[in-house]
């Protein structure tokens, strides 16, 4: 994330519009609370609920490694909601907020956020596997090169907040304008190149990238799927109890419940992949510029987006799985 992007996070516009601060209130320190404490605890069920289940299918590691990435998305920006809070700002606590929130919630967010859209991707790339080549998914995909490949995923995303934290540094910093020493970002010389290239790389690449395998993986799984339908009718009953199935049914279930995950991600993360693009090429979005109230409301409908997203994945498991629905049920009554 460029400083431009680091700026639009601040709260120190010289004119802030009524309309933006209470949307900003109403959508993220309100609605973002709620929604993310909820999708903590669907996300803590979830993990619950596939241990449960014991990992005998590459799936069920999956899926809970999102369950994880997503519970540290969200607790990072349960941060950011609550440090955009009006009368923490009030207050004036011994440090910068837009600088605290930077270092301490949104390098974090984007470390998790990143990891979620790596780890839904190979899920979408490992079902299209499922659908394309039903009798050798087994030989491809295992419970344990599942957790081999997530574990990849979750350690080479570090490097995504290696730049920033490298050259960006909280240093106790006198404040002419409080007439005091508060906790401020103070850069490392030729921070910029460094900030720049990290930014270019993880928030524009690696974004793009993962939605560029999700949207194929979900496509050819989908055309693939109503290619398997079509044959099926196309046989009768008797042939059917002869001829090996393609996919079976379980697995087209599991299919369209991870497409589904799939579309939520897209739909729900590419307002911030626009907004971090459109601020890193126009000057005018960033802060002081003329467009930074566009720039503004966008992060805030962004991030409650990306909030949603983190937590309603437990949801579309309940609905679409009858052997997660189940074991919750077990669990419950059994507690």
């Amino acid at each position: 994330m460029s400083m431009n992007t680091t700026a639009a996070f601040g709260q120190h516009a010289s004119v802030e519009p009524l309309l933006v601060d209470c949307l900003i209130v109403v959508l993220n320190v309100i609605c973002g609370e709620v929604v993310g404490i909820l999708g903590i605890a669907a996300n803590a069920v979830s993990i619950v609920v596939f241990c449960k289940l014991g990992f005998r299918d590459s799936v069920d590691v999956t899926l809970t490694a999102l369950a994880i990435s997503d519970i540290g998305s969200l607790v990072s920006l349960q941060f950011y909601y609550i440090m955009i809070n009006p009368w923490v700002s009030s207050v004036q606590p011994p440090f910068e907020i837009s600088d605290a929130i930077l270092l301490l919630s949104l390098y974090p967010h984007i470390y998790f956020i990143r990891v979620s859209g790596l780890i839904t991707a190979f899920a979408a790339l490992e079902r299209c596997v499922c659908v394309v080549l039903p009798l050798k998914v087994h030989d491809i995909f295992s419970c344990k090169g599942s957790i081999l490949i997530v574990s990849i995923i979750f350690t080479v995303s570090i490097s995504n907040v290696v730049a920033p934290y490298y050259y960006l540094n909280l240093e106790w910093t006198f404040s002419p304008e409080r007439n005091s020493t508060i906790l401020r970002i103070v850069p490392k010389e030729n921070w910029y190149f460094g900030i720049r290239l990290s930014y270019m790389v993880n928030d524009i690449f690696v974004q793009y990238l993962t939605f560029a395998v999700l949207i194929a993986s979900t496509a050819i799984t989908s055309v693939n799927l109503h290619k398997n339908a079509i044959w099926r009718k196309s046989i009768s009953k008797s042939e059917h109890r002869k001829v090996e199935n393609k996919v079976s049914i379980k697995e087209i279930k599991v299919v369209r419940m991870l497409s589904l995950v799939s579309v939520s991600f897209i739909v729900c993360l590419l307002p911030l992949c626009a907004t971090l693009t459109a601020v890193g090429v126009v000057k005018e979005l960033s802060q002081n510029g003329a467009y930074y109230q566009v720039a503004r409301l966008s992060y805030c409908i962004s991030f409650l987006l990306e909030t949603v997203s983190s937590s309603m994945n437990a949801f579309i498991y309940f609905n679409m799985s009858s052997k997660y629905k189940n074991t919750l049920k077990m669990f419950f009554l059994n507690a």
